[in-house]
């Protein structure tokens, strides 16, 4: 969890991600060191109070957020008619909040554990058996199926990409999972002071309601180069809103970047953030 010198932001940033020669590419985005960390904890993802509680603190503001804006795009109440996939699913959180908005949800994990328990979870409700298809996969091996089969109206991975090897891949294949205008949702930490306190600092050696070494401050990514990776795949940026978590209360809130005015900008992102863009 030590810190590593932070990327430098260049002017030809975007130029460079968009220019990345396809052979230097990995044929996945995904760590092996990440992947068996995550499958050894696989049973518990579904207790509140057990290694994955801020996850379920920060469920109900990220769909929150995501809802409000199917519902300015699509301008109506209804989304019964949407695709939407949960890139690195875990035990199925999200993706089951957003089936029970009406999304017909497709929820894919590396680890198979984290399927399995997803799957378990799914039967408890009856109203989800027909909304949700859970797989045993990453993107980039779901984009080498059925090219129609892969055009979702809203494509979502929350708190992953700090856990990828190759962010830029990994932003690529979520972008290629969209169809035209649609939807892409990704909530991860910023690389600041505040994110390592409230991240790390609390959870992992003050409070200890979280496994050591379960982040690391190094693969942490600041907004700006966010939305560069995204901006590189021809998407529009849509709206950044911080997740302010209080592990104390156990209270998450969802705040608008420059929360506290222009004397603090990007206040509200300094830890957990969540953002949108549509494809072009």
């Amino acid at each position: 969890m030590l810190r590593r010198a932070v990327w430098r932001l260049q002017p030809t940033l975007t130029r460079q991600f968009a220019a990345q020669p396809q052979g230097t590419q990995p044929l996945s985005s995904i760590s092996p060191h990440e992947l068996e960390k995550f499958t050894r904890i696989s049973a518990e993802w579904w207790d509140p109070l057990g290694p994955f509680k801020y996850l379920h603190t920060m469920n109900r503001p990220r769909v929150q957020f995501i809802r409000q804006l199917l519902l300015d795009m699509h301008k109506s109440p209804l989304l019964a008619n949407l695709r939407g996939i949960d890139v690195g699913c875990g035990g199925g959180l999200a993706t089951e909040s957003l089936a029970r908005l009406g999304i017909n949800m497709v929820g894919i994990d590396a680890a198979k554990e984290n399927i399995m328990m997803a799957r378990m979870h799914q039967q408890q409700d009856p109203m989800l058996a027909d909304k949700i298809e859970y797989r045993n996969e990453t993107a980039e091996s779901r984009l080498g199926g059925e090219p129609g089969q892969n055009e979702f109206d809203v494509v979502v991975s929350l708190e992953v990409i700090e856990h990828v090897r190759d962010p830029f891949l990994f932003v690529k294949s979520l972008v290629d999972l969209a169809r035209p205008g649609g939807l892409i949702v990704l909530s991860t930490m910023n690389k600041s002071a505040v994110s390592w306190i409230v991240d790390i600092v609390v959870p992992e050696y003050i409070m200890r309601s979280v496994e050591r070494g379960t982040h690391d401050y190094s693969k942490f990514i600041p907004p700006e180069e966010l939305v560069q990776m995204l901006q590189a795949c021809g998407v529009q940026i849509l709206d950044t809103q911080g997740l302010v978590l209080n592990p104390l209360t156990n209270q998450c809130t969802l705040v608008s970047q420059d929360c506290f005015g222009p004397l603090l900008p990007n206040a509200g992102v300094q830890a957990n953030y969540i953002l949108a863009a549509r494809k072009i």
